[in-house]
């Protein structure tokens, strides 16, 4: 009787291999005839690439390993249905290089030993974790912290999923050094600061630069804008307008022509600091306040004042003089009020 050839002892395997130790066998590789010049080299390679052929079969192998090699090649008839197979062959004229080829995926035996240890290489290692997703969160700051730059210190929570599906919250700090003249928008990315789990590493955080309600100004881009509400009197007879800025000054925009609501003016270099230098623009908004009630003698010095001739006869140029002189009294005169809201008559 004949002796069964060992297929696994020629891949150098044991029969308690798995397919992955079948993909692992490289003795194909060793004795390819174009890599190895020795007499018995061709033969060896024949058995070999016979042997691929059979355990990387799971159907062949697993009548090899139940019924052995002359019943794998003789075949069996079905007495049950699923019981039966064809007789194996392997043709010795033609079949090892397709064989290899159908293995390695290559004829040639230097591309599969590089193919197959980079596929190794790939399975052996550890599998790289995911980054995990971004967080994202408003950095509110004043007009002022931005204008003249701060140190923020901001503490947001992240979650530690652990492989058990438990998870933990933990506290992080950070510090988030805002140069002048940032502007809104900005945004300052932190590594690694974000939820972590089994499966991925932590993603960054990141802060967005945006400014807090301010109960004067309103930021746009570098320009600070601002609604000056004046009462009618001065948007008739002008007015020296005080605008306190963010680093401590008091401006005095002088206000020369007649305005109504919604008029501008421009006061250049008077808004934000830039972080490249210099300084944006402050716009002027007026809105002028009318007086929600007037007595009978405002109404009548205000038709005097709006219907006074350009030009005055003596007893009109005497009369004038007179509520002039009224006016300006220090002792009775109404221009104490007038000075108290901060004008100066003329």
């Amino acid at each position: 009787m004949a002796v069964d050839f060992d297929y696994y002892q020629a891949l150098g395997l044991t029969r308690n291999a798995t397919d992955v130790d079948v993909k692992k066998a490289k003795l194909a590789l060793v004795y390819h005839p174009d890599r190895n010049a020795s007499d018995t080299a061709k033969q060896d390679f024949l058995q070999i690439c016979e042997a691929y052929d059979i355990l990387s079969n799971p159907h062949r192998k697993g009548i090899l390993d139940l019924h052995g090699e002359q019943a794998l090649k003789a075949g069996m008839a079905e007495t049950q249905p699923g019981t039966g197979w064809t007789g194996y062959s392997f043709d010795p004229s033609s079949g090892p290089e397709q064989v290899f080829s159908n293995f390695f995926g290559t004829s040639n035996p230097y591309e599969a030993l590089n193919g197959l240890a980079s596929s190794f290489e790939s399975m052996a290692a550890t599998p790289k974790l995911q980054v995990g997703k971004q967080s994202t969160h408003l950095l509110l700051l004043s007009l002022e912290e931005m204008y003249h730059g701060c140190v923020k210190k901001v503490t947001h929570e992240r979650q530690v999923m652990k492989a058990d599906g438990t998870s933990a919250t933990e506290q992080r700090e950070l510090s988030i050094d805002v140069r002048p003249g940032l502007p809104e928008g900005t945004q300052f990315v932190f590594e690694k600061e974000g939820d972590v789990g089994p499966k991925n590493k932590a993603g960054p955080v990141m802060y967005v630069l945006k400014a807090q309600q301010h109960p004067r100004f309103t930021c746009r881009g570098s320009d600070l804008l601002y609604t000056a509400q004046i009462p009618l009197y001065q948007a008739l007879c002008g007015t020296a307008l005080p605008v306190d800025t963010l680093d401590g000054r008091t401006l005095s925009v002088p206000v020369t022509d007649i305005v109504s609501t919604g008029d501008k003016a421009l006061v250049p270099q008077e808004g934000m600091r830039k972080a490249s230098g210099g300084k944006g623009d402050l716009h002027i908004t007026f809105e002028v306040v009318y007086p929600v009630s007037l007595t009978e003698h405002q109404r009548t010095m205000l038709k005097a004042a709006f219907f006074l001739p350009p030009k005055l006869d003596a007893k009109q140029t005497k009369a004038l003089r007179s509520f002039e002189t009224a006016f300006r009294d220090e002792t009775h005169g109404w221009i104490t009020a007038f000075r108290k809201d901060g004008q100066q008559a003329t």
